[in-house]
């Protein structure tokens, strides 16, 4: 019985041992593993001190393998194999069958109007994967992101965030709005008009308040706003059942117009929009999964056919640069 050293075995040995049994010579074998001779003759001679045994003996102008390493062979090579499986498994993600669960964070404009076009790109492209929309929070985004417990963020988040990858998706417009059969406005308003009506803001949407509130500076007008709510997607519905004016998103005018009677009004100043990106942790960036998730919110946010289904016809206006690292 052979008394040899199995401490700290080394992959490079049992490469070795399978490319001098396949190759047969050392040329030839530090050839297959990209080593110079004298490098793989050291570790033949590591080897055979290791297993008390000369491994390979020469015979004629080959090197022929002792039983010993005849007997090594096998397991050598089922251990390897299990490796360069399991390695390879890790890059591998197939979205037909992954059942895996996506976590993205968006606040409630997104997931009213965004969520619902990821849910059926995902249904087409990953069916059987589970989607789990989170409420996104600025104060403790960078922490979720970097642990896992959330793969993306969508929305605007106008304060930078260090150590975070962002892409833009698209820019989302506003509109002003105002009941049907409003009795004092129509198709249009002035400042003035829009500055004395009674208005319905949101905390949720504070640029667009920090807008509508430099305008009137600008004309020594006040805001008359009456409601300040938590709940964008209950704006067009305060609208529909009073005076009230509101600036809200587009998506959401569109989403709720056919149930709410509300139209648009036109104001003298064109209403900025604003940039929504994704959000992830440089981290977890490399993670075909996660990878696979980004690229399906980046279609669905520029609104892309689906394989197999004709595209909408309308999509958002948008613009989706590469990927920047935020400082």
């Amino acid at each position: 019985m052979n008394n040899f050293d199995i401490r700290e075995p080394q992959l490079a040995d049992l490469k070795a041992l399978l490319a001098l049994i396949r190759e047969g010579t050392v040329t030839h074998a530090s050839q297959r593993l990209g080593l110079t001779q004298s490098a793989l003759s050291y570790q033949l001679q590591r080897m055979r001190r290791r297993f008390a045994d000369p491994l390979f003996v020469r015979v004629g102008n080959r090197m022929a393998p002792t039983p010993l390493a005849q007997r090594l062979a096998e397991p050598a090579a089922r251990v390897l194999r299990i490796l360069e499986d399991e390695i390879a498994a890790l890059s591998r993600f197939d979205p037909a069958t992954t059942e895996r669960e996506f976590r993205l964070g968006v606040n409630e404009i997104g997931a009213i109007t965004f969520v619902p076009r990821l849910v059926r790109r995902l249904a087409v492209v990953a069916p059987n994967a589970r989607l789990a929309p989170l409420q996104a929070n600025p104060e403790t985004m960078t922490g979720a992101l970097e642990s896992g417990a959330i793969d993306v963020v969508a929305g605007h988040f106008p304060n930078s965030f260090g150590g975070l990858v962002q892409q833009l998706l698209y820019r989302r417009g506003y509109v002003c709005v105002a009941r049907l059969d409003h009795p004092r406005i129509r198709g249009s308003m002035t400042m003035r008009e829009f500055g004395l009506a009674p208005q319905v803001h949101t905390a949720g949407v504070p640029t667009m308040r920090e807008w509508v509130d430099a305008q009137l500076r600008k004309r020594s007008l006040e805001g008359g706003v009456r409601m300040m709510t938590q709940h964008v997607s209950s704006i067009p519905f305060i609208v529909a059942a009073s005076d009230y004016v509101a600036v809200i998103p587009r998506e959401v005018f569109e989403l709720f117009s056919p149930i709410a009677p509300i139209r648009i009004v036109k104001l003298p100043a064109p209403i900025p929009t604003i940039a929504i990106h994704q959000y992830w942790h440089p981290r977890l960036a490399s993670d075909p999964a996660i990878r696979f998730f980004r690229e399906q919110v980046l279609k669905a946010a520029r609104a892309e056919p689906l394989p197999g289904i004709a595209p909408a016809a309308r999509s958002l206006q948008n613009r989706a640069p590469a990927p920047h690292r935020a400082p």
